[in-house]
């Protein structure tokens, strides 16, 4: 008659280290691929997030018209101010308050780390429209747009004058100075808005170029308005 023989020590010493070197290498296989699906979700979100933003931005740049201010000598001027750090103008849809107007400012600000982000900033007209170059304002309302950019250039298109926009030949046949882009557009200078705002930079994600039209003022509106006053 023969008997039931039960595992040896050196067998059971053997399935241990088998199943140990199995949980290992399915542990190692999880934890890989925790990753790999946490980097990716990480750059989905990413790329949710910019892409929302882009769109923000598009907003900004669309919803920008021709805003008439006067300066310290009652004179009438059209506001915007841009360099290629960013800009002041005045859009008719705050990105807070829809239904309501607002200074812009879309600017770079340089990190602790040497990197950029693209702030956006409003100071809505709720209680007082602004009317004065000078005006303070208050830009409470900010959202970051674009975080750790490696280079942020702001350009704009337009007349380099209000009297090469109005050109008409004449007898001293004078040349036009042609649109071209500029990397600082002061409009109350100038006295003529600019035609298209564009701004290049680089994130993770890649190179971005946003070119928007701007829409162009009414002949004589400067002028209409001093009229008026």
């Amino acid at each position: 008659m023969k008997r039931n023989q039960g595992f040896t020590l050196i067998e059971m010493l053997i399935s241990m280290v088998l199943l140990s070197m199995v949980l290992l290498i399915a542990t190692s296989a999880y934890s890989m691929f925790s990753e790999k699906w946490n980097g990716r979700l990480g750059y989905f979100n990413r790329s949710a997030t910019d892409a929302k933003h882009l769109i923000l931005v598009q907003e900004v740049l669309k919803s920008i018209k021709p805003y008439v201010v006067t300066d310290d000598k009652d004179e009438a001027k059209l506001y915007f101010e841009g360099n290629r750090n960013g800009f002041v103008a005045v859009s008719l849809r705050s990105l807070f308050q829809p239904n309501k107007p607002a200074v812009i400012r879309l600017q770079v600000i340089q990190n602790d780390d040497f990197s950029f982000a693209l702030v956006y900033q409003e100071s809505v007209m709720t209680h007082q429209l602004l009317t004065k170059v000078t005006q303070p304002l208050d830009f409470t309302a900010a959202i970051v747009l674009f975080d750790k950019l490696k280079d942020v250039d702001f350009t704009y298109f337009g007349w380099p004058t209000l009297k090469a926009k109005n050109w008409q030949p004449d007898v001293s046949f004078e040349l036009r100075e042609p649109k071209v882009w500029f990397d600082e557009y002061n409009s109350i200078e100038r006295r003529v808005f600019p035609e298209k705002v564009k701004i290049v930079f680089n994130s993770e994600q890649g190179k971005f170029v946003l070119q928007t039209p701007l829409p162009s003022t009414i002949k004589g509106m400067l002028s209409s308005f001093e009229k008026l006053e």
